[in-house]
């Protein structure tokens, strides 16, 4: 069987595995997220991107669980504490480049549990890029996560809307720029 053959056996695959996945509806909620499946939502303003996260908890105890060492708070028991602990293990695995590919200058905006879903867990962080161009990139965060992890990412621009899905190899995401 030659590269052709396995490029279809794999999408193939692929579509088996993701049949029930409902694409469309990821773009009408960030809610949407199951095992290995995350969401991000990036919502493009100017040079400045907001993104949303979405990850079902038990991914990101796994997470936290292959991360330990990383840890800056002793005592996760502490009010805010744990929500701070999510916030940086994901805005350390998720980056944007502008066009230069310079990196964009990332905040944490907020991180906890999901008010949309009560296995999840949320994370918005928010970018300033200095130039045009932008793109997103979650493999870190992929990796991690497990070697089967895969993001559904919706770009939106005003009206405009585009949805791709990603894992741990895959190349960044392109934010288009305002026409």
């Amino acid at each position: 069987m030659g590269r052709r053959g396995v490029e279809m056996c794999l999408a193939i695959a692929l579509a088996a595995t993701l049949s029930n996945v409902p694409l469309a509806r990821a773009v009408e909620s960030n809610g949407f997220v199951q095992d290995n499946i995350s969401t991000a939502k990036i919502t493009a303003n100017g040079n400045r991107y907001l993104v949303d996260i979405a990850m079902v908890a038990t991914d990101v105890e796994q997470m936290f669980f292959k991360t330990g060492r990383e840890r800056e708070e002793g005592d996760l028991n502490q009010p805010g504490a744990l929500e701070r602990e999510i916030g940086r293990l994901v805005a350390a695995r998720v980056t944007m480049r502008d066009g230069a590919g310079g990196d964009c200058a990332k905040k944490i905006e907020k991180a906890g549990e999901d008010p949309a879903n009560d296995e999840g867990v949320a994370v918005a962080l928010s970018f300033e890029c200095a130039n045009a161009g932008a793109s997103y990139d979650a493999t870190k965060l992929l990796a991690t996560q497990s070697s089967r992890a895969w993001q559904v990412v919706t770009v939106t621009r005003g009206e405009a809307k585009r949805q791709v899905m990603v894992n741990g190899e895959s190349p960044p995401v392109a934010v288009p720029d305002a026409r």
